[in-house]
């Protein structure tokens, strides 16, 4: 099981405020109601940036160091 850091979400600070911004949107998506492909676009970033955080923990993980 892979250790979550800070410091492996400031190495990358766009991709950090585009996961925080992207689930943000996300949680408040049933007070607005976008468009259906706007929802999608949104959920598959989320999926993205999940994995993208995913892959850094685990391979600093496996390392034994941070990401």
């Amino acid at each position: 099981m892979f250790k979550l850091s800070l410091e492996g979400f400031t190495a990358y600070p766009l991709q950090t405020a585009l996961f925080v911004a992207d689930l943000a949107i996300l949680m408040f998506l049933p007070v607005v109601r976008p468009p259906v492909i706007l929802s999608i676009l949104l959920v598959g970033g989320l999926v993205y940036l999940s994995m993208f955080f995913g892959a850094k923990f685990a391979v600093a993980d496996r390392e034994g160091g941070s990401a």
